[in-house]
């Protein structure tokens, strides 16, 4: 199987059984021992609604706890994926320019039990809105942060948390929103997988009444709030 450490991009591994060390087979990324790499350490916060939520946070090579220094929230996409203790190619390339990277799994991540994961469903955008807001408030006490210098990005389901965040939080510096999906009616009535939206939303756009609850989840909707530079991928 292939697999990563934090300080390496990934390599192949071999296990005999479930109960066995992994054994290393290749070495292709060895220069990356080379590299002054800062840590990488697993947070955990009181998340909004009762859920006990983490993440993980990427330092600087020079970090010093002292100083403060411009914070990147760096949402994963999925939902139903997490950010784990790996190497992770753009947190590594932010904290290498100086940046602290916080990753925060929200409701809808797959790593914090099937209730937590199933939270999603019918509030995409407002529960892991406040999950993530929470996270950084977590991160702020820790006392590093320059809070004038806050910046968000994701792609896919990270970047629709990006154009939602954006559009009810006003201190970011600047964002970058990777194929977000900003307007669920227009993403239900192209998409090639309508299942994932009608779990999401709890139904079709055109029946019942749903279809203000897909208007009142879609980012596209608090455009007109949002004052943050803003780069679309």
């Amino acid at each position: 199987f292939s697999g990563s450490t934090v300080t390496n991009p990934g390599e192949l591994y071999y296990m005999a059984s479930p109960t066995d060390k992994p054994r290393q087979l290749t070495d292709l990324n060895s220069s990356f021992a080379q590299l002054a790499l800062g840590k990488v350490e697993r947070i955990e916060w009181q998340g909004p609604d009762r859920y006990r939520e983490d993440g993980v946070l990427t330092f600087p090579p020079d970090f010093e706890s002292h100083s403060k220094y411009p914070l990147v929230l760096y949402i994963h996409g999925g939902p139903r994926s997490a950010s784990i203790e790996s190497f992770s190619f753009l947190p590594r390339y932010l904290a290498a320019h100086g940046y602290v990277v916080f990753q925060p799994n929200y409701r809808g991540s797959d790593n914090l039990g099937a209730a937590f994961q199933e939270a999603i469903n019918g509030d995409t955008g407002d529960g892991p809105g406040r999950d993530v807001i929470s996270g950084i408030e977590a991160v702020k006490k820790m006392g590093f942060v320059d809070e004038g210098r806050i910046a968000v990005t994701g792609s896919s389901y990270g970047g629709y948390l990006t154009t939602w965040l954006i559009g009810h939080f006003q201190f970011w510096k600047a964002a970058i929103a990777g194929e977000p999906s900003t307007d669920w009616i227009t993403a239900y009535d192209l998409s090639d997988n309508i299942d994932a939206f009608r779990e999401l939303l709890r139904g079709s756009p055109w029946v019942g009444d749903k279809r203000e609850q897909y208007r009142t989840q879609s980012p596209i909707t608090y455009a007109a709030n949002v004052r943050t530079p803003t780069l679309l991928l």
